[in-house]
């Protein structure tokens, strides 16, 4: 298991996060957004705390999902535009022009520049992050410090939060589960909830810093007109977690990480309170490998 620092530690703080997007694992559809209601009732029943990354392509047509994160209490922060992933690039590619065109919706929608931002997909570029920075931003929480073929390289860089060196904005990396696989629903469902929340505790960071957990609304609820349209590499994977994970799995997932001492907090509630300028500097050098 990874592992930063430290020989034993007790578990601290951990950040669910959500993106919301026009797609349910790259087939276009929204369907899935309509079966959220349980998951809503989740939350409110357990109090999670719970940071969400919304498409700006959401937020600028109004759809009812914001509300209903709202009167959640769900922090809103920002996931691009378009989540058009199967063009979007690699780590050395600008989009400047999703980052932008996405923050004016946010903007125009809230009345102010979001507090977060997590690319699509993780594929963030160094032009990226300075634009981020310029913008106002106070964090991003792209990074998956691993290495993606053919998208980006990030197992250079640390799974605890930094900061890019000579920028303010904090980067708040998402968890790992093993050294090779990052702390998505996706993979939380397949291993399960127990063997999950082992692994977490195993390669948590040193408090204070958190661990961030990443997921998506398909990785709780299933859309199978959707599911039968994926590639079928990601058909056999959904399809499996569609088995052993949803809405009752990520509940359990809670419920271990509780038991094994994590404290739940919203992402943006952690970056809020953290002094960056405390936080170690990293060189963008590795948008360069």
């Amino acid at each position: 298991m990874a592992r930063t620092d430290g020989a034993n530690h007790k578990p601290g703080t951990a950040c669910l996060t959500l993106d919301v997007e026009p797609d349910y694992a790259r087939s276009q559809t929204l369907m899935i957004l309509d079966r959220t209601q349980p998951f809503f009732q989740w939350v409110r029943e357990e109090q999670v705390p719970i940071t969400t990354f919304v498409t700006g392509q959401l937020i600028e047509q109004g759809h009812p999902i914001l509300e209903q994160l709202q009167s959640a209490g769900i922090s809103v922060e920002l996931h691009g535009y378009s989540h058009a992933v199967s063009g979007f690039g690699t780590m050395c590619s600008s989009h400047a022009e999703e980052i932008q065109r996405g923050t004016d919706a946010y903007v125009k929608r809230f009345g102010r520049v979001p507090t977060g931002y997590r690319a699509p997909s993780g594929i963030v570029s160094a032009e990226d992050v300075r634009l981020l920075d310029r913008l106002g931003y106070l964090y991003d929480s792209s990074i998956f410090p691993v290495r993606r073929p053919g998208r980006y390289d990030f197992t250079g860089l640390p799974n605890r939060p930094f900061r890019w060196e000579g920028l303010r904005l904090t980067e708040f990396p998402v968890a790992l589960l093993t050294s090779r696989v990052p702390a998505g629903l996706t993979f939380t469902n397949l291993l399960g909830p127990r063997l999950s929340a082992i692994a977490l505790a195993r390669s948590a960071p040193v408090p204070p810093a958190p661990v961030v957990i990443d997921g998506h609304f398909h990785n709780m609820f299933t859309e199978a007109q959707a599911l039968r349209t994926l590639p079928w590499r990601l058909r056999v994977v959904y399809s499996l977690g569609r088995w052993s994970g949803g809405l009752s799995s990520l509940r359990s997932l809670i419920e271990n990480m509780r038991r094994r001492g994590f404290i739940f907090e919203s992402l943006t509630q952690t970056a809020q309170g953290i002094a960056s300028g405390q936080l170690p500097a990293v060189s963008m050098s590795v948008f360069e490998a």
